[in-house]
């Protein structure tokens, strides 16, 4: 199966469970399941936000490498004052990214704005997420020739080699 067509798959997948979720928060509303089956996807999306905004930002405190600085480096090797800058306002981004996902989905959801809140989760959160991914890489390198171009493989060989030194330090 050639990559454009699992990546077809896998679209039509996402869109399938985008839309299965928000018959299930939305239709449901009346069965006597519907404050748990909400609830717990209130807890998913407020809660991994929140729990990802939390990671970032523990990672911008003083005399800490934040996070994309650590990935960046384990990318790109050592990285010049102007690159640290850099990565670490992006770390900030994230972190408010992540504070506003999180304040958006509680506000809306306990401000008894169901619909929204299903759209909010189901269909802004998945394109914000790759509009700030996109985004950021056409900055980065619009900012910032010096770093080499790399692809989304090598950030995630940098982050599964930031896991494995992590759970060999425990």
């Amino acid at each position: 199966m050639s990559l454009r067509w699992r990546h077809t798959l896998l679209a039509v997948a996402a869109l399938g469970a985008a839309l299965g979720s928000h018959w299930l928060i939305t239709r449901a509303a009346d069965s006597a399941y519907a404050p748990l089956v909400q609830g717990l996807f209130l807890a998913q999306h407020a809660g991994v936000h929140g729990a990802l905004a939390l990671g970032f930002g523990w990672t911008l405190r003083r005399g800490h490498q934040p996070l994309i600085s650590m990935l960046a480096e384990r990318v790109h090797g050592h990285l010049t004052p102007a690159m640290v800058r850099y990565t670490r306002q992006v770390t900030q981004a994230w972190v408010l990214y992540f504070l506003a996902m999180t304040a958006a989905s509680l506000g809306l959801y306990l401000g008894g704005q169901l619909r929204a809140w299903s759209l909010l989760v189901n269909a802004v959160t998945p394109v914000a997420t790759l509009a700030m991914f996109v985004g950021e890489y056409a900055l980065r390198y619009r900012l910032h020739p010096e770093f080499e171009w790399v692809g989304f493989s090598a950030a995630m060989r940098a982050y599964r080699s930031y896991r494995a030194d992590r759970g060999s330090q425990a």
